[in-house]
């Protein structure tokens, strides 16, 4: 701890370095706010009729309603090289642009505080977020009467005078607006590409560096209060099970969410049909290989495993193991193994296409977070000039991403297995890999100081 100490230290120099460094932090999310807007300024039209003609007139160049009704639409092309300038993904950037249009044409009282200095951005955006449904009357209603005492406000006191506004203004589209929020905040996400090193004890001792499944949502109130029943029930009844013995209530409450999951797929649940489980374990060749670990690898996780719990998963009543699968991501399918197995067409192979998204997981654009199950297989050099259907020359890219690459500037080349170089329209450059992106751009513009 005393190497990071310097002599010169003291208390108050260290906290006014805090305070002077969050001011120039607030300051600079401003900035990005006030650029967002001037950006999103440059790339515009203000109909649907002006919009419907641009799309026809450049293969897609599609004008998005990211704002509240009387607000320009946006062009996706420029949408998505804003996220990417920023750091952030396509939806993400849309997001902020969004909020950015919300501000300066619809919540000018609030803007103003944005320009003045005497907002901080992120409650300029909550506000924009909360607006962005209502009427251009309703959200002029809003700005005048919270923009003088926006700073002050939190979310929950901002969301209170959002919600009493469009109350008093349409009651019945208030009412359907808090029934659709309530609908469209409803989700459930669970996340299996994770390993997690832990070792515990009782029942959880030697499950270390295992593959482990993550599940986040928001339940309507009955059901959430309905599962809870079921997980406390089911939790409480595996104390009696050899498997958990002596396991924490925690444990023994995640385990209770696989315990419902196989009573529904195998059928056993009342009313409710049902699948037989399924495990497919994808295993591939790799020159950093687990031999002697007592671990393997989970092609389709991409966690680790110990022996015991593949044999334990597979042993699960109702289970029904399918073959397995062998892929090698370090090969080249179009030539070894002594065959070709690259396409005859334009289509890929299943072979392929497994391959492809096995090594890459994701979408190849820069910072997407699309599943490369969901993407297509883009040919980097087109088919039509002669690329070849091998495995050498497919990405995974979601479906716009494909585009902006076909037909709207962005171009890449394949650094290795899995990693690309990618150029934007306007000259900066990514490098995509399986781990992440990286801006690699050489001729970054010095800061900016955006004037008011």
């Amino acid at each position: 701890m005393e190497a990071l100490l310097d002599p010169d230290d003291t208390t108050s120099g260290l906290l006014a370095v805090v305070r002077t460094s969050r001011a120039v932090a607030e300051q600079a999310d401003r900035d990005v706010l006030i650029a967002a807007a001037r950006f999103a300024a440059l790339h515009s039209v203000d109909s649907m009729e002006e919009s419907a003609r641009l799309d026809v007139d450049s293969f897609g160049d599609r004008m998005l309603p990211l704002a509240g009704p009387g607000a320009p639409l946006v062009s996706e092309p420029a949408a998505v090289e804003f996220a990417a300038v920023w750091g952030r993904s396509t939806q993400a950037g849309k997001r902020f642009l969004g909020d950015a249009v919300e501000l300066r044409y619809r919540l000018k009282h609030v803007w103003a505080r944005i320009l003045d200095g005497s907002l901080l951005a992120w409650r300029a955006r909550r506000i924009a977020e909360l607006t962005r449904h209502l009427d251009l009357e309703v959200a002029t209603w809003v700005d005048k009467q919270i923009g003088p005492h926006a700073h002050k406000m939190g979310p929950v006191q901002l969301e209170r005078a959002v919600t009493q506004a469009a109350a008093l203004f349409e009651p019945d589209v208030a009412a359907a607006v808090a029934e659709s929020d309530a609908v469209e905040r409803r989700s459930v996400t669970i996340t299996t590409n994770e390993t997690t090193p832990f070792v515990g004890t009782g029942a959880e001792q030697g499950q270390a560096v295992l593959a482990l499944g993550y599940v986040d949502g928001v339940l309507d109130a009955a059901d959430a209060l309905d599962l809870e029943q079921a997980v406390a029930a089911i939790a409480h009844g595996l104390l009696d099970h050899d498997d958990y013995a002596g396991a924490s209530l925690d444990v023994r409450r995640a385990a209770a969410l696989g315990v419902l999951g196989r009573a529904y797929n195998s059928g056993s649940m009342d009313g409710v049909p049902g699948v037989a489980r399924v495990v497919q374990l994808v295993i591939h060749t790799d020159p950093r290989d687990l031999a002697g670990t007592g671990l393997v690898r989970l092609g389709n996780t991409r966690g680790l495993a110990t022996i015991e719990r593949l044999e334990q998963w597979a042993t699960t009543p109702g289970t029904v193991i399918k073959p397995i699968i062998v892929v090698d991501l370090a090969e080249d399918p179009s030539t070894s193994s002594g065959h070709r197995i690259e396409a005859a067409g334009y289509v890929p192979t299943t072979r392929q296409r497994r391959q492809a998204e096995l090594l890459h997981e994701k979408c190849s654009f820069p910072y997407c977070q699309a599943r490369a199950e969901r993407c297509d297989l883009d040919h980097r050099l087109a088919y039509a000039d002669g690329g070849r259907t091998s495995s050498q020359n497919l990405t995974p890219l979601c479906r716009r991403h494909h585009r902006m690459k076909t037909h709207h500037g962005w171009r890449y080349y394949r650094i290795g297995a899995g990693t690309y170089r990618w150029r934007s329209p306007h000259g900066y450059e990514y490098v995509v890999s399986p781990v992440g992106t990286i801006d690699v751009s050489s001729d970054l513009d010095p800061p900016l100081t955006l004037a008011a």
